[in-house]
């Protein structure tokens, strides 16, 4: 049996009036890049040290064998319905994850050891789900919403770099994608790179905090990350991505 709870987003005015001109933007350029303060006051410290503590018991991802890249990964879903600022979400049953749209992975069904439930319906990754929900819905007006969550660690150490996009640059073949750093320790590198398909000017950013976000239209970029090089044996760079497609 599954589970399901309503999230009603009043984590403040500044945050809830903040959706519209993100949304926007992702509607005008196809992404926006959010720093830690923009999203202050959606989780607590508490909330927030519980749900970076998922990161702490992941398996090794078995499915990117002979690619060149070590990481560890959870995968779950959800049915996340949006109402105004009430966001419902209910745990569906885990599933194979396909990617089409990259070559590296067309045609594999991946199988990823699921994320727990208490996980999934805890305080902090509703916060994170249901303000990426609100997004979505604003950026393309769906309301229903079948929702990947990933927990993946990408580890560097001192004689492999971390690669955390192995596929190079890439479209994800989702609606939209919400992706949220939750740890980066003993590692330089990692910068992001958005490439525009209307042809305007890259955009690089590094995420560096905790809660340093980015969320965009996957239909409107493409995009990739350079790899993370250990200081010293061995570092990390953890990220929540949470991916939405409309239910169908």
């Amino acid at each position: 049996m599954t589970n399901s709870t309503s999230n009603t987003l009043t984590t403040g005015q500044q945050l809830r009036d903040g959706v519209p001109a993100f949304s926007e933007q992702v509607r005008r350029t196809g992404f926006v890049v959010l720093r830690k303060q923009e999203l202050a006051g959606l989780i607590g410290d508490a909330d927030l040290a519980e749900l970076r503590g998922a990161w702490e018991n992941l398996p090794v991802d078995t499915q990117v064998h002979g690619v060149g890249v070590y990481r560890e990964r959870r995968y779950g879903r959800l049915r996340v319905d949006v109402d105004g600022d009430t966001v419902t979400l209910e745990v569906l049953p885990n599933a194979v994850f396909r990617q089409d749209a990259i070559p590296l992975w067309e045609g594999k069904d991946r199988v990823f050891e699921p994320i727990a439930e208490d996980v999934l319906l805890g305080a902090g990754m509703r916060a994170l789900v249901g303000f990426d929900a609100r997004m979505a819905t604003a950026v393309n007006g769906n309301t229903s919403w079948t929702v990947g969550v990933h927990l993946v660690r990408v580890v560097a150490r001192a004689d492999a770099d971390g690669l955390p996009t192995p596929e190079g640059r890439h479209r994800d073949g989702h609606s939209c994608v919400g992706l949220h750093l939750m740890r980066r320790e003993g590692v330089t590198g990692g910068l992001s790179t958005v490439h525009p398909n209307d042809g305007s000017d890259i955009v690089q950013t590094t995420l560096l905090q905790p809660l340093d976000s980015m969320f965009f239209d996957d239909n409107m970029i493409t995009h990739e990350v350079s790899p993370t090089v250990a200081e010293g044996a061995s570092g990390v760079r953890d990220m929540l991505q949470i991916d939405f497609n409309p239910v169908v």
